[in-house]
């Protein structure tokens, strides 16, 4: 027999209205009274249904997700961390796929017609394009994830700080011929290109060094696109010794054009990829961690406070990143001088990378 709302009521000795509240988490519930509500929920196997809390609360319990390509690593991940914590906190997702600008402006357009959610997460979106149809105040809270969005919620990466690190960390090993491989900005979509210039810069201008600017180039965000561009980079008559790339599937593809080259990683190329996918850590690629898992759940905390009235002011969270060194940088060979670099000395060949 199912138990109801009136069967823990009765054992924990309360009224239903206080069921109803630690249901909402009400804080104006005791400690004491919480506890033995909950005790009573677990002893009788008690399961809420979430479609009549929600009528009786005016809600749908639905939190929407607008996430593009969420078939790719970084995206699949962060999603990871959002339901982990809609499970917690008694929402369900409704995951709507944006492939181009037409498909975010479509959800967005349906999503205000009628009432489908109670709150909206943006990952890696244009906030523009969300401004200018919504003329006004959304007719839900909306939090951004891995974007900055004025007058928002917004739950950031510090990716000016992961390619700081990780180019200060090759400057220390002894290189200063460092190339960028980067994406470019698709309007639908929020690149963080500009950040991670920014922290690639900021870590010549630190030592002094001045930046090779043809060593800045983009490319697609795939391993094929990594290779396309390390091949040309590595044809120029001064190639570079070392290269750090928005992500790691383009760091693998700089990994595959050295290779065919014949050249050795990281005695001849030294690599650093971006958000350390699973793979990374099997072939030995040093990458910048993004705590995508953490983003995930973050974001649903703050957007659940809005929704629920505990939370009235936009909240700004920018999350570190952190460099995981292994073999394809060199730094467990130690500091690569200009003349090690010459001789050949002071530098060990570590095969294959992939």
């Amino acid at each position: 027999m199912k138990m109801t709302i009136y069967d823990v009521a009765r054992a924990a000795g309360v009224g239903i209205g206080t069921v109803s509240r630690v249901l909402n988490r009400s804080p104006s519930v005791s400690e004491e009274t919480r506890r033995r509500v909950l005790e009573a929920m677990e002893k009788l196997s008690f399961q809420p249904d979430h479609v009549a809390r929600a009528l009786s609360r005016g809600r749908t319990q639905a939190i929407g997700v607008l996430v593009p390509f969420f078939t790719k690593y970084f995206f699949v991940e962060v999603l990871r961390g959002i339901e982990t914590a809609t499970a917690t906190n008694d929402y369900f997702l409704i995951i709507y796929n944006v492939q181009k600008k037409e498909d975010y402006i479509a959800h967005l357009d349906a999503l205000a017609g009628a009432r489908r959610v109670d709150g909206l997460l943006v990952v890696s979106l244009n906030p523009r394009i969300l401004r200018r149809l919504y003329l006004e105040q959304p007719p839900f809270p909306v939090v951004f994830v891995d974007t900055y969005a004025r007058g928002f919620s917004c739950i950031e990466v510090d990716h000016r700080g992961g390619f700081h690190s990780a180019t200060a960390h090759l400057l220390g090993l002894g290189h200063e011929r460092i190339a960028l491989l980067d994406r470019p900005e698709d309007p639908p979509f929020r690149t963080p290109a500009r950040d991670r210039l920014a922290g690639y810069r900021q870590a010549f201008q630190e030592q002094g060094i001045a930046v090779h600017e043809e060593y800045t180039v983009m490319a697609k965000y795939s391993r094929e696109g990594g290779r396309h561009a390390m091949d040309a980079l590595l044809s120029l008559s001064e190639p570079p010794t070392a290269v750090v790339a928005a992500s790691d599937l383009q760091a693998i593809g700089a990994i595959d054009a050295a290779q065919e080259r014949g050249l050795r990683v990281p005695k001849d190329l030294a690599v650093v990829g971006y958000h350390d996918i699973e793979l990374a850590e099997y072939i030995g690629l040093t990458s910048v961690r993004l705590p995508t898992l953490e983003m995930g759940r973050r974001a649903v905390d703050v957007l659940v406070e809005a929704i629920e009235g505990r939370s009235h002011h936009p909240v700004r969270v920018r999350m570190p990143t952190e460099l995981i060194t292994r073999r394809t940088c060199g730094a467990s060979l130690g500091p690569i001088t200009s003349e090690a670099r010459s001789t050949g000395e002071g530098a060990e060949d570590t095969g294959r990378a992939t």
